[in-house]
Order: structure tokens, then sequence, then C-alpha cells
């Protein structure tokens, strides 16, 4: 019987790419999207019948509730729940008003949460003993580093990286149990609107003077920095095809799939160092942060 696939920010970029990659395959997909009047992504419902596109915003929870019902009603079950769309926000703390960061967390923390409580039913009624439903993650490298001008969003993908790991057991200790998967791009994407609708807030011409004059350089260094390593990015397609694996294997404890630029992904290799002879866990941090500052100061 045809699965079906419920994916969220389906307009452009990798929820695009995976949009394609479920319908070319086969599946059912229900795609979402805050704007879902996208020219591809209508070009391609037109094209696929198995294909349906419903508006959802993570920023506002009464849109989840119609796109869900709309989709069982077409589809009849959903198979797995592709958790994509996110919002980014870039900025000194100095510079950024708290709101705007409360909304960077109510959009990557509780707007996903809210969707995947939401989603939960449909997910456990479709469960099988062979083929268990899912909720996959597209989480983020800046979950495992902290990075400058990304504080809100590595912390609220941080706070979902967890999250996910703990839904792992409640998720499988109960009857009908559904797997949770947490696919983890780093080095970024190209094909996304990620950055420019992201790194707006980093303007000097926004910030006050004396804001300007004292991260003017800092932010020009760093900008300069992220757009040499934008230069390795890998393509929506490629980050799609981890998605693909994480929502079709057969790896049932198996949670955290990377995928990296081309260059393997400098900063989680830092992150992930392990021990050198006689160290302890404080000088492995110790050397850690020495290489991350050395890189972005």
């Amino acid at each position: 019987m045809t699965k079906t696939a419920f994916i969220t920010g389906a307009n452009s970029g990798l929820g695009l790419a995976l949009t394609n990659l479920f319908l070319s395959d086969g599946w059912n997909v229900a795609a979402t999207a805050r704007d879902p009047s996208s020219p591809k992504l209508q070009g391609l419902a037109s094209e696929f019948r198995s294909l349906k596109v419903y508006r959802l915003d993570l920023s506002d929870q009464t849109t989840f509730q119609p796109a869900l019902d709309a989709a069982i009603e077409r589809f009849g079950k959903i198979n797995v729940l592709i958790n994509n769309a996110g919002y980014g926000q870039f900025g000194v703390l100095e510079h950024l008003d708290i709101n705007t960061i409360r909304k960077c967390f109510e959009v990557n923390v509780f707007g996903t949460l809210g969707l995947i409580k939401a989603c939960l039913p449909h997910l456990r009624a479709s469960t099988e003993a062979n083929a268990p439903s899912r909720i996959i993650y597209v989480g983020s490298g800046a979950s495992h580093f902290g990075l400058p001008l990304l504080g809100p969003y590595s912390a609220s993908k941080a706070a979902m990286n967890l999250f996910m790991e703990s839904l792992v057991y409640e998720m499988e200790a109960v009857e009908r149990p559904i797997q949770v998967k947490l696919v983890c791009p780093h080095g970024g994407i190209t094909e996304t609107n990620f950055n420019q609708t992201s790194m707006q807030l980093a303007d000097l011409d926004k910030m006050a003077p004396g804001i300007q004059e004292r991260y003017g350089a800092f932010l020009e260094r760093t900008m300069q920095r992220f757009g040499a390593m934008q230069a390795q990015s890998m393509s929506a397609a490629e980050a799609a095809e981890t998605v693909w694996t994480a929502a079709t294997d057969h790896d049932s404890t198996k949670l955290r799939y990377f995928v990296g630029p081309r260059d393997g992904g400098v900063n989680l290799r830092r992150r992930m160092q392990g021990r050198e002879a006689g160290e302890n866990d404080d000088e492995v941090d110790k050397r850690y942060m020495e290489s991350m500052r050395a890189a972005y100061l």
C-alpha cells in the first residue's frame, strides 16, 4: 500500500527536494509551507496526483489541524512526518530584541513540538510491527557547536536535538511504537532561502551607532568566513538523500544521520574530536574552544 509523507517547509530548498524525491519513489506527499504558492511546488502539484499542497505556518498553531485533517481526508494516513521547516536568526545578542529571539524559539521549538504532538495520533494509527511510522526532524550541525551570530538559532536547534533524543524512549516504550530519527546537515545547503532570510538582521546599517563601532569589523570577518563555508555547501538533493535514508532504512536503533559539505565539515570534526592520550574531559573541551577561537576571532 502506498505510504504518505507529511513534509513541512516544502516550497524551497531541502523541502522541495524532499517532495521531489518521495514523489519519484511513488509516495503520496502532503507538502506544507507558510506560503504554498511557490511556482515550483504548484508545478509539481499539477504533475503528480499523489501530491497535495497545504498551508502550514509553524508560528501559527491554528494552521496545524486543518492541514493534517486535509491530508488524512485525501490520503487516509500519514506514515512519516518530516519536520523540515525552520526559522533562522542571525545577529549579536546586544543588537537583537528579546522578542525576536523568542520568535526563533516559537517556530523552531514550540511550533515543531506542537506539530509533532498533533500528528502523533495519525502516526500511531498507521504504524505496523514490520513498518513503524517515523518522526523525522531535520536538525543542524549548529546544534552541536556554537557559532558567532547564530546564538538563537543554535540554541533552538540544540534544544530540539536533545528533545528528539528524549522522545526516542517515549515513542519506543509504548504499544504501537513510532521511530524517531534526527538528520543533521552541517556546513550549509545550497538552493535555500535560509541565508537570505536569516542574515538580514546582522546588517550593519540596522544597528545603533555604538554597536556598529563595537562589532563592525568582527561582523565583516565573520560574514566572510560564512561565505567561504557556503562555497563548500552540499546541494539540497544530497541532503534529501540522507533524509530519505532516515525515513526508509531498516535500522531501528539509529537516531542521528549526519550529512556534510565537500570539506567534511571542519566545525563538527572539532566538536566530535575524541580524547588524546592522557586528556580529561575538561582538556578536550578546552582544546575544542581553542580551535574555534582561532577560527572565528
